[in-house]
């Protein structure tokens, strides 16, 4: 699997989250075991839109810093590491519950994971060759 196509992977998963909590946020808050409020559902309409925009800037990224992609790479790496970290912290303290709570920790730990090695990896592979 090429870099680039982990960019798109994650672009797309983020785009699905963020149309889904801007279309049915009430949907996505009894996904996670929260009961919904009016201010809850302005809340992820909110964080729906962010989604779909850090989606849509994830899958446009390689076609535009090909050459700089590694850096990118490391950098939603830790960014997905920051996830995972918040998503177990609110599962353990039992702020969120539900399987697609689990689901999206696994995801995220996965991402990031494969964002760090593959970009770790090309980053030592464009040292090598320069």
């Amino acid at each position: 699997m090429k870099l680039s196509l982990l960019f798109k992977i994650s672009g797309v998963i983020l785009i699905v989250n963020g149309v889904s909590m801007l279309a049915t946020p009430g949907m996505a808050l009894e996904m996670y075991g929260m009961e919904q409020t009016a201010d809850l559902v302005v809340v992820m309409g909110a964080l729906g839109l962010s989604f779909l925009g850090t989606g849509i800037l994830t899958f446009m990224l390689p076609s535009w810093i090909d050459d700089k992609l590694a850096a990118a790479g490391i950098l939603m790496g830790l960014i997905q590491l920051s996830w995972v970290a918040r998503v177990g912290y609110d599962l353990y303290a039992g702020s969120i519950s539900g399987p697609p709570a689990i689901i999206n920790v696994c995801v995220a730990a996965i991402l990031a994971a494969l964002f760090l090695i593959m970009s770790l990896r090309a980053s030592a592979q464009r040292s090598s060759a320069d």
